[in-house]
């Protein structure tokens, strides 16, 4: 893990270094069992996301590859929510010796497929956002709060934050599609949704990447 500290901060904070000595299944099944504890999804993927980042740098090109690594993740938690753990154990059930879950070649497998999908798809087009080094574990979380939004609060918010648009610029959009919004009614917004969305997040979010105790 002190590869991904280096580049992730959050893999190295004591929240996250508290359950690294658990297994992978038993943080898989905590993760499942609590998805409201984002500790154990976190302690995951620093365990993870620098063999999931080789892994892709494989399959796509070098100008693509940090816009799939975070589309690869955001894929990547709900199938590990929805992962039989079970599935994971190799070898004889009735053994002795109890089988090793092998969740590293479950993630290879997955994340060659996705990284794959996006092989010929222009990523690197995309609007260049105001956080382009988001964690994608944290991005998992957001992308989770931000579907519990209505669809014009979560459109401005993501405008604003995301991709560092002014409250004039947002307005003006809005105007052209058909919406009448002042800067200041665009301001009003985006306060309420970061509230609503800082209080959807897991505490352990809060904590480990906006400064709030949990």
């Amino acid at each position: 893990m002190s590869e991904a500290v280096a580049v992730w901060p959050e893999c190295g904070a004591s929240i996250v270094r508290g359950v690294a000595h658990y297994s992978d299944l038993d943080l898989l099944r905590a993760f499942q069992q609590q998805p409201e504890v984002a500790r154990y999804f976190i302690c995951l993927f620093c365990r993870y996301c620098s063999w999931v980042d080789g892994v892709i740098a494989e399959q796509v090109s070098p100008e693509q590859w940090a816009a799939c690594r975070e589309q690869v993740w955001l894929r990547l938690y709900p199938r590990l929510q929805r992962l039989d753990a079970n599935s994971l154990l190799s070898g004889d059930p009735e053994a002795e010796v109890a089988p090793e879950p092998t969740l590293k070649l479950w993630l290879a497998d997955q994340t060659r497929e996705l990284a794959h999908s996006f092989v010929g798809i222009a990523l690197e087009e995309a609007p260049e956002p105001a956080q382009p080094y988001l964690s994608p574990a944290l991005a998992c979380y957001l992308t989770t709060g931000l579907e519990t939004l209505p669809g014009d609060m979560r459109f401005i918010l993501l405008l604003r934050d995301r991709f560092g648009w002014s409250p004039a610029r947002i307005a003006a959009q809005l105007k052209a599609d058909g919406y009448f919004l002042a800067p200041e009614e665009v301001d009003a917004i985006v306060v309420s949704a970061r509230q609503i969305l800082f209080q959807y997040l897991p505490a352990d979010v809060r904590a480990l990447y906006l400064a709030a105790k949990p």
